[in-house]
């Protein structure tokens, strides 16, 4: 089985703080969301940058989804 990454957001490292604040689309989340004894929750990651992009964001959040299983000929 296969997975491949689906961004949903971006974030900032804080200054002099080891807390990174991203920011997410509320909309994006409900698509990756699961129920684990009667709560829903969303699973994501946060991975740092090789470089800061053009809006000084310094991380990239993203869910794991899995790939549908391609047939073989």
């Amino acid at each position: 089985m296969a997975f491949s990454k689906k961004y949903i957001g971006k974030g900032k490292q804080v200054e002099n703080m080891d807390i990174v604040e991203v920011s997410l689309k509320l909309e994006e989340l409900h698509d990756h969301t699961f129920k684990y004894e009667r709560e829903t929750y969303v699973k994501f990651n946060v991975a740092k940058l090789k470089e800061s992009d053009q809006y000084g964001k310094t991380h990239t959040v993203y869910v794991s989804v899995k790939d549908p299983e391609s047939e073989e000929s």
